[in-house]
């Protein structure tokens, strides 16, 4: 994860399982989140993912709670996704702005 600051992206360090991390499994966390996001575009919310290329444009997503003024600004979020056993298996990036 990268911050936009003073005109650059900055990385922006994991706390609190936030940030640049790196995640075990994700599938459960893919199943639970997926189809209140991602469905409504054509995503599958199953593991394994078919291979393909989804892309989502000008996607809004509205979030419910406020959130602390000091995380509003634009953000490039890129995940790599990688098995043990079979290596990299996808990338995905997605370029938001907080606000």
């Amino acid at each position: 994860m990268e911050k936009k600051v003073a005109g650059f992206f900055v990385k922006v360090p994991c706390v609190d399982n936030v940030g640049s991390c790196t995640y075990g499994d994700i599938c459960k966390d893919w199943a639970e989140n997926c189809p209140k996001y991602f469905a409504k575009y054509g995503i599958p919310c199953t593991c394994p993912i078919p291979p393909n290329t989804y892309t989502i444009d000008n996607a809004v997503i509205d979030v419910k709670s406020s959130l602390p003024s000091i995380i509003n600004g634009d953000y490039r979020l890129t995940g790599n996704l990688v098995s043990a056993t079979a290596g990299h298996l996808a990338c995905i990036q997605i370029v938001a702005t907080l606000g």
